[in-house]
């Protein structure tokens, strides 16, 4: 952790006091000085912190991305498990972690971007992802060494993860659509990519990467016009009521309180109860031919099942679905 780092987890962990400058240098076994210059770059970075004469600084909670805010909302159990790095712009940050999974000495590594330049969804798909710090983009690096199966059951466990984060921390009810994007008010909020790197010897996932993107606070206007009706964001017209910092991070506990617990964690039940796929008509294509039919189930694998206009069923278990009314 740089000196910076090292300050402003000092000032996170004793909010909402105020900690002196002194103690601070004392704990970090530093100057006066180069504890002022460190809270001057955090200021700078977009930190919120209060400066009071004679009583020292005061952190206040605000919407800049920082690992150690992120770590401060974790239990200490997460704290020691997962590694965090922020960086300010890339590419992807799927595409980061692909390129360095095998340098990177971690269980489980949290890649947080403030800006992607090389937005990538599904079948290589660009999306918008705003460059005002109003979005959230993360991988989360993981290496959990199972059949290739279980793919699909990671991205449904992302997306229940983050659907109950936005129901903890908002008044807000967001919806799935099959099977990796969730919806708010019938407008898309988020997407998840799940990509998983194979020991071909073993036929096993070796290193399954998950891919997050969410619209935080992206105005609605700031939308490109063809997504407007399509897009919006978890707070689209109001000021955020949290930040992002505590919505990675609630994310972070209700994945993990359930990928610790898959046994008894209900996460299928979850995934059906707020979907809004189920009971509708929807369009896809299989083998190259096209087909309309009623959603009727989700399997316990995650796999859709359609019924068609002749009673005959297809069972999607990956792919894309168009709902009729969109």
């Amino acid at each position: 952790m740089t000196t910076k780092d090292k300050v402003l987890a000092l000032l996170i962990n004793d909010y909402p006091q105020a900690i002196s400058g002194e103690h601070i240098a004392t704990q970090l076994n530093l100057s006066r000085t180069s504890i002022w210059k460190a809270i001057q770059e955090l200021k700078k970075e977009g930190h919120h912190i209060i400066s009071t004469p004679n009583v020292g600084y005061q952190y206040v909670p605000n919407n800049t991305l920082s690992a150690a805010a992120i770590s401060h909302f974790l239990s200490p159990d997460l704290k020691k498990a997962i590694q965090i790095e922020l960086k300010e712009e890339v590419a992807s940050t799927n595409q980061l972690l692909k390129q360095q999974a095998d340098s990177i000495n971690a269980d489980h590594y949290l890649l947080i971007a403030n800006n992607q330049t090389k937005t990538r969804g599904r079948f290589g798909r660009e999306y918008f992802a705003s460059d005002k710090g109003n979005g959230i983009y993360f991988s989360l690096m993981l290496h959990p060494h199972c059949e290739l199966d279980y793919i699909p059951q990671y991205t449904i466990i992302t997306a229940v993860a983050l659907v109950k984060a936005i129901q903890d921390l908002t008044d807000k009810h967001p919806n799935i659509k099959w099977v990796n994007d969730i919806y708010l008010n019938e407008k898309k909020i988020a997407g998840i990519l799940s990509e998983a790197i194979t020991n071909i010897e073993t036929q096993t996932i070796s290193t399954i990467i998950i891919g997050v993107g969410i619209n935080f606070s992206i105005p609605q206007q700031e939308f490109p016009v063809d997504l407007q009706e399509k897009a919006t964001s978890l707070f689209s017209k109001e000021a955020p009521t949290i930040s992002r910092n505590e919505l990675i991070a609630r994310f972070l506990t209700h994945f993990y309180d359930c990928l610790n617990h898959l046994d008894t964690y209900p996460f299928m039940d979850i995934y059906r109860q707020h979907s809004f796929v189920l009971g509708r008509l929807v369009s896809f294509t299989q083998n190259q031919k096209k087909y309309q039919g009623k959603a009727i189930q989700i399997t316990d694998k995650g796999e859709l099942v359609v019924e068609l206009a002749d009673q005959s069923q297809k069972i999607l278990s990956s792919g894309e679905i168009s709902l009729q009314s969109y």
